[in-house]
């Protein structure tokens, strides 16, 4: 035990220096940048809605409110089966700025697509700005974010600037969650070098177009991400952000909404690989739930280590606090977030294996189609 402990704590310190390192250099925009410039490049901003009558109208409304001059809002209700159609409509029919407002209604999906990218790539057709940002339909806006983005892109010659949205709720278990899932996934893209967030991609037209915009991603679920790969591995300059004080999303309200949500995206991360699924798994209990069980060990010097390890991860939940504001006692739950997340990968491995496919938002991809696509 004393050499596992000592290996993960090695672990530890290693991936910590470099995500302190990392971090560091990631921008909070409403810090840095305060500039009110509202007018330059114009901005089709592009919304993939399907059943959101819940945050439709608020997401669309803040987006209609930017100060940015030049914005166009371009929605695709893609197959919608609820009241997202008449929020819609009603915005069209009575919003002040409605004149900055696009809707096109998707009733059939193509095959060779998943619904989103779909959707996206249908805006882009439309959009005349020249730049486009892909945002979620559940996402809202400060006024500001349009033109701080746009004036951060443009004063660091950006070609790509994605943002890390603002959590605003949830359940405790949900936000503790949450900032696990934060801090992991920050370091996540500072290892890849590479980054994509669905609530906020915002890239030169030109830029995407020369990605291969979302046609070469078509059944892409992880399609942010892969996106963002595709623009570093073209040359371009991209940058990730902290969208504190911009941008808010309540990803989930609660733990098995999470669970369930993940389904999706655990298992295309991990390219379909249940070799690499059970590694990942095991690296997950070993580094970030034995080192609390660990401590109570009779071993002086692995109880030492274990220890140290806590410490570190104490550290960074304490630093991201003031980066993100998400409080540094979610560190607590650490141990019961390393098993849930370890059940959310399996239970994606497991079931997309099982069913041979995977449901969203009500549309069934067959796994494989999706592997073809990877």
């Amino acid at each position: 035990m004393v050499y596992l402990s000592l290996f993960i704590l090695i672990g530890a310190l290693a991936v910590s220096i470099q995500w302190f390192i990392g971090i560091r250099r990631i921008p909070r925009l409403d810090n840095e940048f305060v500039s009110q410039k509202q007018d330059g490049p114009s901005v089709s901003v592009i919304v993939a809605a399907r059943n959101e009558e819940r945050d439709i109208y608020s997401t669309v409304s803040s987006l209609l409110a930017q100060s940015w001059k030049d914005v166009e809002v371009i929605v695709v209700n893609d197959r919608s089966t609820d009241q997202t159609a008449a929020f819609l409509d009603h915005l069209k029919r009575s919003h002040h700025q409605r004149r900055r407002l696009k809707i096109l209604t998707i009733t059939t999906l193509p095959d060779g697509w998943l619904g989103k990218n779909h959707a996206m790539y249908q805006g882009y057709r439309e959009a005349t700005g020249q730049w486009l940002l892909f945002t979620d339909a559940d996402v809202t806006f400060d006024k500001h974010a349009v033109t701080r983005a746009m004036n951060h892109a443009g004063r660091n010659r950006l070609d790509h600037l994605t943002l890390i949205p603002q959590n605003k709720g949830g359940t405790l278990f949900y936000r503790g969650f949450h900032a696990y899932w934060s801090i992991l996934g920050i370091w996540n893209f500072i290892q890849l070098k590479h980054a994509g967030i669905g609530a906020f991609n915002l890239v030169r037209k030109s830029v995407y177009e020369q990605a291969g915009t979302h046609r070469s991603l078509a059944l892409s679920p992880d399609d942010d991400l892969k996106l963002g790969k595709q623009i570093v591995n073209k040359g371009f300059r991209q940058q990730l952000g902290l969208g504190n004080g911009l941008i808010a999303i309540q990803w989930y309200a609660s733990i098995p909404q999470v669970i369930r949500g993940l389904e999706k995206n655990l298992f295309a991360f991990m390219r379909y690989n249940t070799a690499l699924v059970s590694l990942f798994s095991l690296v997950v209990m070993l580094t970030h739930v034995l080192p609390f069980i660990g401590i109570w060990f009779r071993e002086p010097l692995s109880t030492l280590f274990f220890i140290l390890t806590l410490i570190i991860y104490f550290l960074m939940f304490s630093y991201n606090q003031v980066r993100t504001g998400i409080s540094k006692y979610y560190f607590f739950l650490m141990p019961v977030n390393g098993l849930l997340f370890t059940w959310a990968l399996l239970r994606s491995c497991l079931k997309t294996i099982r069913h041979g496919s995977v449901s969203w938002r009500g549309t069934t991809y067959k796994l494989s189609e999706l592997k073809q696509k990877k």
